[in-house]
């Protein structure tokens, strides 16, 4: 019986998790600095960072939460 699921690298997807999460959080950072630095910064500029910095958190937890588990 053919296991073709075993067949790739187990380590490459949480690896690659925690640097676009790191990124995404990275940017979320650098976002909300400028809006929050600059008089033209609007809510969407705050809106687009707390969602950017939520989404890259939960993607780096995930992943090393499941770099960890395997």
């Amino acid at each position: 019986m053919k296991l073709s699921h075993e067949a790739g690298s187990r380590s490459a997807g949480p690896i690659w998790g925690i640097a676009l999460g790191l990124l995404l959080t990275a940017a979320g950072v650098a976002i909300l600095c400028d809006a929050k630095l600059t008089a033209y910064g609007s809510m969407l500029d705050e809106s687009m960072a707390v969602g950017s910095l939520l989404i890259g958190i939960f993607a780096t937890i995930y992943s090393a939460h499941e770099l960890r588990r395997r």
